[in-house]
C-alpha cells in the first residue's frame, strides 16, 4: 500500500507544479519552457499512478469504488494529498 501512497504523493506534486507554477508563468510571464518540462514529468506520473492503481485493483487492496476514488481525486489538484491519506486510513484500519 505504500507504493500506491507515494504513488499518489509523487502524482498529485507534479500537478500543483503543473497548474500553480508552470502554467501561470506561461501565460502571466511569457515563459513557455517550463510547461514543457513539467507537462511530460506530470504525465508519466499520472500514467504510472494509473498503473500502480490497476496493480492494487488487481491485488485486491483497493475495490472498485476506490479506484474510481483515486482516479477522480487524480484529476483535482491537491486531490493527490487527499488520496494519500485516504490510502494511509485504509492501510491502518483493522481489516486491511
Amino acid at each position: 500500500m505504500k507504493w500506491l501512497q507515494r504513488a499518489a504523493i509523487a502524482e498529485g506534486l507534479t500537478l500543483i507544479a503543473l497548474v500553480c507554477i508552470a502554467v501561470p508563468l506561461k501565460y502571466w510571464a511569457g515563459l513557455p519552457g517550463l510547461v514543457s518540462i513539467i507537462g511530460p514529468i506530470h504525465g508519466a506520473a499520472f500514467v504510472g499512478f494509473v498503473i500502480m492503481i490497476s496493480y492494487g485493483l488487481n491485488a485486491k487492496l483497493i475495490g472498485a469504488w476506490g479506484a474510481l476514488r483515486l482516479l477522480i481525486g487524480a484529476l483535482i489538484p491537491f486531490g493527490g494529498f487527499v488520496n494519500e491519506r485516504w490510502l494511509s486510513r485504509l492501510s491502518e484500519s483493522p481489516s486491511a
